[in-house]
């Protein structure tokens, strides 16, 4: 997949610490799984991808179910029914509690929120 790819990239280019966007644990686990098992799997590969070239001390995974960053009145991706969204300032802050040293796995909407 294109995102493990550009882990092991980065790793080779010298980067020391990686910040990767994937997908909560709940919304991959769950009936998604059947209609999304590409997009999902892609996601997991890309996450152990990032472990094996960054380690847990040099990468943090954010795992939002989705991110809800559209235009006012709209909601991109609409996403599975019943499936609440991570606010897109939420999701950043995480990103940039990972570039600033924080490492780890942050899953779902509520652990993100929290920060």
């Amino acid at each position: 997949a294109v995102n493990a790819r550009i882990a092991t990239a980065a790793k080779s280019a010298g980067v020391k610490q990686f910040v990767y966007v994937s997908v909560a644990s709940e919304l991959a686990n769950g009936p998604a799984k059947f209609l999304l098992k590409d997009y999902l799997g892609g996601k997991a590969e890309a996450e152990t991808a990032v472990t094996n070239a960054f380690g847990a001390g040099g990468s943090l995974i954010v795992k939002p179910s989705i991110v809800d960053g559209a235009p006012p009145g709209e909601k991109r991706p609409p996403g599975p029914p019943g499936v609440k969204a991570a606010k897109v300032d939420d999701v950043a802050k995480a990103v940039v509690a990972g570039v600033t040293g924080r490492t780890g796995v942050i899953d779902g909407n509520a652990a993100i929120a929290a920060l």
